[in-house]
């Protein structure tokens, strides 16, 4: 008997729903930097030459205001990583001699579940990604102030985090008394293997998000380097 990973379910689902013309809802994080001193024109440059330089794919250019490319490997089975496959779009506006830069990061289809899961993560990450950008126009210090300074609360993530496995152990416990009560064939067992499965999952992304909070805040700690 051939068991489906999340993966493949994931990728027949995507399929099924392409196929049978269901609509998906996305899910994107958004940003936004202003750079000082620069013309929409040298902004745009800037990026396309970080965007080529990242191996990434444009697939909308409309020089000097709006530029979309997919960034990151396929082959990434964590969607919130920094080279998990996402879509890109960047749209500039010249603010007197500034531009405003907003950004916004769509991961892939089969990456989008998992990637609402770990939101804290995936913005802490791609904010870091976006920092080695802002280093091209001068900010030296981008990545290491994205480091101490990122745009997530991790010591209410790490909370978040803790409440998710307490949840997940409840409903673990739970899920097996049901199917211990109500054997087979009472269909209240049913309910139970929802109630496993969810406090698995619940288990898994909580001690996640946990392990990512605790390192995080650890890093905030240390002293950057000068």
């Amino acid at each position: 008997m051939l068991v489906e990973t999340e993966a493949t379910f994931k990728r027949r689902l995507a399929i099924r729903a392409s196929q049978e013309g269901i609509p998906r809802m996305s899910y994107f994080l958004d940003f936004e930097h202003v750079v000082r001193q620069r013309t929409p024109e040298v902004a745009f440059g800037q990026i396309e030459s970080w965007l080529r330089d990242q191996k990434a794919q444009v697939k909308e250019s409309r020089p000097p205001s709006r530029i979309v490319a997919t960034h990151g490997r396929a082959l990434q089975p964590l969607g919130w990583r920094k080279d998990a496959r996402k879509t890109i779009a960047f749209e500039l506006t010249a603010m007197n001699s500034d531009v405003t830069i907003k950004v916004r990061i769509t991961p892939a289809a089969l990456n989008a579940s998992d990637v609402r899961m770990r939101s804290d993560e995936a913005r802490a990450n791609w904010n870091e990604l976006l920092a080695e950008l802002w280093v091209r126009f001068g900010e030296s210090k981008a990545v290491a102030e994205a480091i101490q300074n990122p745009p997530v609360d991790w010591n209410a993530s790490l909370a978040r985090g803790k409440g998710t496995l307490l949840a997940g152990g409840i409903l673990l416990v739970l899920g097996l008394a049901t199917i211990v009560i109500f054997v087979y064939p009472s269909p209240v067992m049913w309910f139970g293997t929802g109630f496993i499965v969810t406090g698995v999952l619940s288990l898994m992304y909580g001690g996640m998000a946990v392990r990512s909070a605790k390192r995080r805040l650890a890093a905030q700690t240390r002293k950057p380097e000068m």
